[in-house]
Order: C-alpha cells, then sequence, then structure tokens
C-alpha cells in the first residue's frame, strides 16, 4: 500500500449556477453531451489523518485530468472506515480531498483496466476551513462560515470578463452597494487592494463569513479575491486580445464615429524555486483608444439655444506588473510575499460619465501604485495555527486640468470653462497589520486578533482656485450673455430673468497633510453543539483617532443547523445571525475638514453677483479682498456630536441538494444608525442663520438612517466535464436618509424629509454564468447581467432655500397657472413650492434598467513536444503524457444583443433634457465608443 503525503493545497472548488435567457438554450448544451465509459477496473481510496486514523465523510472531488483548472467529474465521500471506490473510464485523473480541520490536499491518480494498490492520502491539519463545496450540490459539513458566499473560482470566473475594467464590474454588480459606489476588495486578506489579472485569481468570495467578528463589514459589501500562487512545475500564460471600430455597434449618442481601438495582454509565469519555493510573475498592458460623448445645449453665434454634440477621445493606458513568492519553511511555517506596480494614465478625464461636460472641463490624469504585502502562516501545534500580515502601499496621483479659466456650470445645460478640481498632487501611503491565532479545541474553535491600519495623505490641490459661475438654467444664461453684448446693466439684466445664480471661489494654501489610523480587535468561539448544530459568539471593537467618536462595540451571533432525514441525509442546512457592523470615515473626508477650515484655505460663495464674466473682486478672484470686505468664507467640519455609522443586520440562509446541484435562499435585513451625510449646519432658517453672520457651515454628520430587506435564491449546477451553470437572483427593497459623506441633504434641518428610495439601487437583480465543452475542442462561456430600473432625483436647478447647494426638489402642482410650473411626462411640478404645496419624493424619477449578455466562443488546440509521463504506483500503467502548449483561438463579445442601456437620465427641470439619456449606461462596458464590442482573442497556456 502506497502513502502519499499531501501538501498544502487550495479549498474545495466550487462550481456554477443555472443560466436563462438568451443564454439559456447554449448553457444546457453540457447536459446534452455524454462521453462513453471505457471498461477499467475500480480504484480505493483511503484518506487518513497525520496519525494515521482513516478519516470518514471526507469530500473527494474527481478531475478529469491532471491540471487544477478542469471541471468535477464527479464528487463523492469516504464512508465510516474512510474509504470510497473510484469506478470511472479508465485515464487520468485528479482528486482533490477535503476534510473539516484538514488542509485540502490534490492528488493525481490513474485508473487502468486492471486492478491496482489502493491510494492512500494523508491529510495535514489546518486552520478551520472557511468555505463549503457548492460544486455537485453538497453543503458543506454544518459549520458557520460562507453559509450565504458567493464563491467564483476557476470554472465561475471562466463566464467573467478578461478585460479587467469589465471583470470589476461584473464584480462590483453581485455586491450592489448601498450607495452605488464599489464594494470594497480585499486581495489576500488586506484592504484597500486593486483587483489583479484575471490570471493571477485563485478564487473570489462574495459575502463570505456574514456574522463573523473577524472582519469589520458586514459580508454583502465585500469582495475578498485571493491570489494564485505558483506550482509544482514551470507553467505559464499568455492572453492577447483587441478590436477595433468595424468590428462593433455605433453607439448611438455619438455625433459622429471616429476610429479607435483596443489592445490588452496579460501574462504570467509560474513555477518552482529550489526545495519548498515557488512563484507567480505577471504583467499586464491595457491599451483602450476609447471616445467620450459629449452632448449638451451651449448658444451659437446669435446667442440661440442650440443642441452641442461632439465626439472627442479619451484614451486610458493602465500598465501593472505582479510578484508572489511562497516558501514553506518545514511543515509547519508557510511565508507568503507579494508585490504590485500599477500605472494610469488618461486623457480628457471626466468627459465619459459627465454627458454635459465640455472638453475645455476635462483634465488628464496619471496614477502610479506600489504595494508590498507579507504574509506569515505558522503551525504552532495540531490545534493551533497563527497568521501574520504586513501591507505598505503608495499611490501617486496627478491631474492637469485642460483649462485653468474659470468653471461655468449651467443646470441642466452644460458644464464649461476650466476643470472646477483644477490641479492636483496627492500621495498615498496605506500601512497594514494584522495577527490572528486560531486554536481548535475539540467542540470549541477558538478564533482572534487585531488588525491597525494607518493612513497618511499629503495632498496639494487648487481645486476651485479658478472660481465657478453657477446659473440656473439655459434661458437666464442666454438673457445674461445677450444682455451683455447690447450693454445692458446687471439690473437690467436680472430685471429680464438673467444673471448668475452663485458664485464661488477657493483660496489660501493649496498644500495639507493628515493622518489617522483604526484599530481592530476581535475574539470568537465557535462551538460545535451537537453533531448538526453549531454556535458562534463573538465580539469586535473598533476605533478611529481623527473622528469624535472612538468607542465602537460589535458583538456578533452566528449558528449553523442541518436537518436531517431518518437516514441520516442531510434535508436542509440554516445558517444565519445578527450583529453590529461599523463603517470607518474615509481619510479624504478628514482631509477635506482640515484643509477647508476657513485658516488653512478660504472658500466664498457669493449670492446672485453681477459681475458674469469676470470675478467678483477688482484686481483678482482672491478671497483675501473677500475677507477685507467682511465676507465670511464656507468652512468644512466635522460635526461635534459625529459618530461612525453602524448597522444592526440579521439574516438566515436555507440551503440543500435540489436536482444535482446546490439551492439557496437567502433572507437579510438591515438596519442602519448613524449614517453618513453633509449638510449646511448655518443654512437660513426662516430667513435667519442659526450660527449667526452669514458663513456656510458644512458639516460631515451622522444623522442618516437606513432599511434594507433582501431575498437573495440562487442555484448552482455542474454537469462533470461538459460545464456548469450557476444563477444568482435578488429582490431588494432599500430606504434611507442620507447617501454618504459626499452627499448634502435638501433640508438641512429636517433629515428625514430625504427619507426614501436611493440612487443606484435596483429592486431585481439577476446574475446567470455558463461554461459549456462541445465535440473537437470547442468550448465557450455565458454571462447574462440584468437589473430592473434605478432612481434618479428630480430637482428645480435653483438653491430655492439659499443654502448654497443646488439639490432643491419641486412640488406637485397645485395651480398650473403659475409660471414657475413644469409640465412633464412623469407629472406637473411646481419649481417655486408654497405654503400647502407637497414637495415630492426623493429619487422620484424613474431610470432604465440594464440588459448585457457577454459571450466567449472558441475552440482550444494542442501541440508541441510531449511532456514526460508523470510517476504512479508500482504496477499501474503510466499516465498518457500531455501536449507542451494549450493554444485557444476565440470570439468574446460585450452586449451580446445589442441592447442600448441608456445612462441616468438628467433630473433638472430647468433643462432641455429633462428625462432624457444623453450617454450609454457603462455598468458593464469595456468602452463607450461602442454599443456591443467584438474582441477577438488568442490564450497560450504552456
Amino acid at each position: 500500500m502506497r502513502v502519499i503525503q499531501a501538501g498544502f493545497g487550495n479549498n474545495i472548488r466550487s462550481r456554477g449556477l443555472a443560466t436563462a435567457a438568451v443564454v439559456c438554450a447554449v448553457a444546457c448544451l453540457p447536459a446534452a453531451v455524454a462521453g462513453q465509459a471505457a471498461r477499467s477496473a475500480p480504484l480505493r481510496v483511503v484518506v487518513v489523518d497525520p496519525s494515521g486514523a482513516k478519516v470518514p465523510n471526507a469530500q473527494v472531488q474527481v478531475f478529469q485530468s491532471r491540471t487544477q483548472d478542469d471541471v468535477v467529474v464527479k464528487t463523492l465521500r469516504t464512508d465510516r472506515a474512510g474509504e470510497l471506490l473510484l469506478t470511472l473510464p479508465a485515464g487520468a485523473y485528479s482528486l482533490r480531498i477535503g476534510a473539516t480541520g484538514f488542509q485540502d490536499a490534490r492528488q493525481a491518480v490513474e485508473i487502468g483496466t486492471e486492478e491496482r494498490e489502493p491510494v492512500v492520502v494523508r491529510l495535514r491539519i489546518a486552520a478551520k476551513a472557511e468555505t463549503v463545496n457548492v460544486a455537485s450540490g453538497e453543503t458543506g459539513d454544518g459549520s458557520i462560515s460562507d453559509g450565504q458566499a458567493i464563491v467564483l473560482r476557476a470554472n465561475e470566473l471562466a463566464a467573467l470578463s478578461n478585460d479587467p475594467t469589465v471583470l470589476q464590474q461584473q464584480i462590483n454588480a453581485l455586491v450592489q452597494t448601498d450607495d452605488g459606489s464599489a464594494p470594497e476588495l480585499r486581495v489576500d486578506g488586506f484592504s484597500n487592494g486593486r483587483l489583479p489579472p484575471k490570471s493571477a485569481i485563485r478564487e473570489i468570495r462574495v459575502n463570505q463569513n456574514a456574522y463573523s467578528a473577524q472582519f469589520d463589514q458586514r459580508g454583502n459589501s465585500v469582495v475578498d479575491v485571493f491570489t494564485r500562487p505558483g506550482g509544482q512545475k514551470l507553467q505559464g500564460s499568455v492572453y492577447l486580445s483587441g478590436n477595433a471600430d468595424p468590428m462593433n455597434a455605433r453607439n448611438p449618442f455619438l455625433p459622429t464615429a471616429p476610429s479607435y481601438q483596443s489592445t490588452f495582454l496579460d501574462a504570467n509565469v509560474n513555477g518552482p524555486m529550489g526545495k519548498g519555493t515557488s512563484f507567480f510573475a505577471g504583467t499586464t498592458v491595457n491599451d483602450l483608444q476609447n471616445n467620450a460623448a459629449v452632448n449638451a445645449s451651449v448658444l451659437d453665434a446669435n446667442f440661440n439655444v442650440v443642441p452641442f454634440s461632439q465626439t472627442v477621445a479619451d484614451p486610458l493606458l493602465t500598465r501593472s506588473a505582479n510578484l508572489r513568492i511562497d516558501h514553506q519553511f518545514g511543515e509547519r511555517n508557510t511565508l507568503t510575499a507579494r508585490a504590485e506596480w500599477s500605472g494610469t494614465h488618461q486623457e480628457n478625464g471626466g468627459l465619459g460619465a459627465g454627458e454635459l461636460v465640455l472638453p475645455s472641463a476635462g483634465y488628464t490624469a496619471d496614477s502610479k501604485t506600489f504595494a508590498l504585502q507579507v504574509g506569515n502562516t505558522t503551525v504552532a501545534s495540531t490545534r493551533t495555527v497563527v497568521e501574520s500580515r504586513f501591507q505598505y502601499r503608495r499611490t501617486w496621483t496627478e491631474q492637469t486640468p485642460n483649462s485653468t479659466d474659470p468653471a461655468l456650470v449651467v443646470q441642466g445645460a452644460f458644464t464649461g470653462g476650466g476643470s472646477a478640481t483644477q490641479g492636483l498632487r496627492d500621495v498615498l501611503d496605506n500601512y497594514e497589520w494584522q495577527e490572528y491565532v486560531s486554536s481548535d479545541r475539540g467542540r470549541h474553535y477558538l478564533r482572534g486578533g487585531v488588525r491597525y491600519r494607518l493612513t497618511r495623505d499629503s495632498n496639494t490641490s487648487t481645486a476651485a482656485f479658478n472660481g465657478q459661475y453657477t446659473f440656473a438654467s439655459i434661458e437666464a444664461y442666454q438673457t445674461t450673455v445677450r444682455g451683455l453684448a447690447q450693454g445692458q446693466t446687471p439690473a437690467q439684466i436680472r430685471a429680464a430673468g438673467g444673471g448668475a445664480s452663485q458664485y464661488n471661489v477657493t483660496a489660501g494654501q493649496p498644500s495639507a497633510v493628515i493622518s489617522t489610523g483604526d484599530l481592530g480587535v476581535y475574539f470568537e468561539d465557535e462551538w460545535k453543539v451537537s453533531q448538526n448544530f453549531s454556535l458562534t459568539s463573538g465580539l469586535r471593537y473598533e476605533s478611529q483617532y481623527g473622528i469624535p467618536d472612538h468607542n465602537d462595540p460589535a458583538p456578533r451571533l452566528g449558528f449553523a443547523l442541518t436537518v436531517v432525514g431518518r437516514k441520516g441525509t442531510p434535508l436542509v442546512r440554516l445558517r444565519g445571525g445578527v450583529g453590529f457592523f461599523y463603517d470607518r470615515f474615509g481619510a479624504g473626508n478628514i482631509l477635506t475638514a482640515a484643509r477647508e477650515n476657513g485658516v488653512l484655505q478660504q472658500t466664498v460663495f457669493l449670492q446672485n453677483p453681477d459681475t458674469f464674466p469676470g470675478p467678483p473682486a477688482p484686481g483678482g478672484s482672491g478671497v483675501v479682498t473677500f475677507a477685507a470686505q467682511g465676507r465670511p468664507s464656507t468652512v468644512y467640519q466635522i460635526a461635534p456630536g459625529f459618530h461612525s455609522p453602524y448597522v444592526l443586520g440579521e439574516g438566515v440562509t436555507a440551503e440543500r441538494v435540489l436536482f444535482g446541484g446546490r439551492a439557496s435562499v437567502s433572507f437579510t435585513r438591515e438596519h442602519g444608525t448613524h449614517q453618513l451625510l453633509s449638510r449646511n449646519a448655518n443654512a437660513p432658517l426662516n430667513g435667519v442663520r442659526p450660527l449667526g453672520g452669514s458663513q456656510n457651515v458644512y458639516q460631515f454628520a451622522s444623522l442618516g438612517t437606513s432599511d434594507t430587506t433582501t431575498l437573495a435564491p440562487s442555484y448552482t449546477r455542474s454537469f462533470g466535464s461538459h460545464g456548469f451553470v450557476w444563477v444568482n437572483y435578488s429582490f431588494r427593497f432599500r430606504e434611507a436618509a442620507g447617501f454618504g459623506p459626499g452627499s448634502f441633504v435638501s433640508n438641512s434641518y429636517d433629515v428625514s424629509a430625504d427619507y426614501g428610495r436611493t440612487p443606484y439601487m435596483t429592486r431585481h437583480r439577476l446574475f446567470v454564468g455558463s461554461s459549456y465543452n462541445l465535440p473537437w475542442n470547442f468550448s465557450g462561456t455565458a454571462f447574462l447581467s440584468m437589473h430592473s430600473a434605478t432612481r434618479f432625483n428630480v430637482t428645480t436647478g435653483q438653491d430655492n432655500n439659499g443654502d448654497s447647494i443646488f439639490n432643491d426638489r419641486p412640488a406637485f402642482a397645485t395651480d398650473l397657472s403659475r409660471p414657475t410650473v413644469v409640465r412633464t411626462a412623469i407629472g406637473n411640478f411646481d419649481t417655486a413650492p408654497v405654503a400647502g404645496q407637497r414637495v415630492i419624493p426623493i429619487d422620484y424619477g424613474v431610470a432604465p434598467g440594464l440588459v448585457s449578455v457577454q459571450g466567449q466562443f472558441g475552440r482550444e488546440f494542442i501541440f508541441g513536444p510531449r511532456l514526460a509521463a508523470e510517476p504512479t504506483a508500482p504496477g499501474a500503467k503510466p499516465a498518457p503524457p500531455d501536449r507542451f502548449f494549450h493554444c485557444f483561438f476565440g470570439v468574446q463579445v460585450q452586449n451580446l444583443l445589442n441592447h442600448v442601456n441608456r445612462s441616468m437620465p438628467i433630473g433638472q427641470l430647468s433643462s432641455p433634457y429633462f428625462g432624457r439619456s444623453l450617454s450609454l449606461n457603462a455598468e458593464q462596458s469595456q468602452t463607450t465608443a461602442a454599443n456591443r464590442v467584438v474582441n477577438a482573442f488568442l490564450s497560450l497556456r504552456f
């Protein structure tokens, strides 16, 4: 009997979910393609622990070849004696063995036509397994970890885009954060991460350990990415793709279609570096020669309002390089080091998503990032594992405006002049240290640890130093410009309905440096009460300096229950929990409050200035002149009663084997308290400013609330070597008041006036992934992303309440004869509400939904010299050697149906474009230059 010592392995591989709609017919092909079994002798496999004792109920996944990227042929479990019998066609296979409390093991085996000695696999003690297998309907061992997780490994990732931009968008869509922003990305356990190239990713987890005290964020707002270590032999791959305008479908919002193209290269090599050491090195280059659509309303030479459409080149070049080294010191210590460099260069930034932004208001941006991560895992004993991690990340950012002229904003019509953000130079340093200990104590599995993060931001910015005029409408701007040309006085212009609504300018010291840090300490106990029931209780304590609140305890409680049938077969597994989750206050907000404090920098907002187009102060736009005239500046503050925002979350997940796959449904509820927002604490209230004077006091406050309810069923089904399908659907209802620190409330003294549907929030979301293999080495993937309508806010385009913020909402019109009434397709609104009228709810407008299908199809060619056959057990027939090169030619199509996905409509009632979308929705798009994109690609693996 041959004993195989298993090495460190990856966690059990998950598999895909069902397809839908247009991809359904293609996705079902794997089930119809069946291979013919060859006559062979069964092979007995025995799984033992380090002491030689047999391990019952261990899960064994069988892959058709020895490559880790192949699909599962069969999934079995060892019996009470720790054994199982493989009855498969003769050939080479690879086994992945997993059991609770042990490291996963990978081993190649050969099944022949003659009987051979049993294969014995010895497992090593490891930390508690944190993922469950979803490949063939198995739902884990009853542990609490990852009961609601979406785990994407090789096959699931195959259905997603190779383009890094689209891949990031697809992952973001799976998470669906509350405010529409990108979710927190952790790379190998570190925060502030950047998505690695797809070739460097081992797996992605969404919503893992939903109620564990180890993590500060709730699982449904975090994406965990784990990079790929080097292999046991030298290997690598090259992926090259590209497209040009003749291959694509035209963007209907572009007035012209100039030529453009894109090229993407992803190359890597990995393998051993001596005994116990492996490496993985890769590089990417993404050259996107893109075009942006500019659609706006401007004035012609005769001061008539005319539409303006222009196609502007906005190229983007992104490059990266990464290196990972793993070294094992004996059997108890593993060191991992990873270095990454990335850089981007973009021209005419700010135009693609801002339809009304004219080219003069764009900018050129350059960014570079260097990151170093070091992690060490020590098996202190057969029961205890210690993990230590350190990360240093530095990001340099520079921005140069296309123009230094004063910015000009005409609400709902165009944004011109110079960019309001102007010049920027920023150096951001992030340090992170983690120390975690886990110990298996029989029925109790104990975890504890500490994480400390330090951020230093050295920033030089001339934002708003060029000044900015704001007009409430294109008509007001038209009247002003025409009146100036005719020599009218400011009083005459205003009497005719013209004049700027506001002028703001900033001056003072452009440079500032801030530091902030946060500490998180946790401890939890996973108690296996019985064979089918586990209970986890934990406490996390967090603190951040740089804000008034320093005391944030976060208790957590979770459970896992397996309901079994009469024969002991699991019928359904229930997992759930409840806990508090805190959000940290961003360093950028602390920087704003430190710099724009009225001393280091001064910002002045002047209402109804009559000095357009020149600066209000004679001799320049400096605020020093304003201060001398007794005009107070606007300041930013962190509110004195500021509290870290937190969410009380609770949920339960039920899962079971269904129709040969894994089905689950999750129900969660979250109530947010102290949610972040911005307000003018000295806004006029009935004509009087509570703090006195005429100064605007912008405060970052924690006065918001939120309520979210989510129902999320999912299904996974694998068809062995022929393919897989996976489906994720979510129904989500969310209402909130306060949409983040960058969002001002419309009523500074009644935050609840903004309570309601949130922007970017959709009720229904559907994601379907599929992979299929056909005869003659043809294969393909498909990915469907759909969501229902979102919301957009309807505003008057004016500052009705005098708080200097242009976000006031109209009222439902009660007297259609009033000149302030605007009639629209969604209702009649009064832009100057009077007593007795009801202001419309926030985000009253309905924006288009999204339907996007991505498909990939091609053929693999295998050629080159044959590799040496891998060793097998004595007396066994050698495995047939593989060819050296695997080459895949194919095409990848984004938005296969050529469906026009429209962007968020214009919400200002003063805009001639009210309710209209002026560009494409870029949620699932590589480029805004085309509606459907076709990439030809070549992938070479050796």
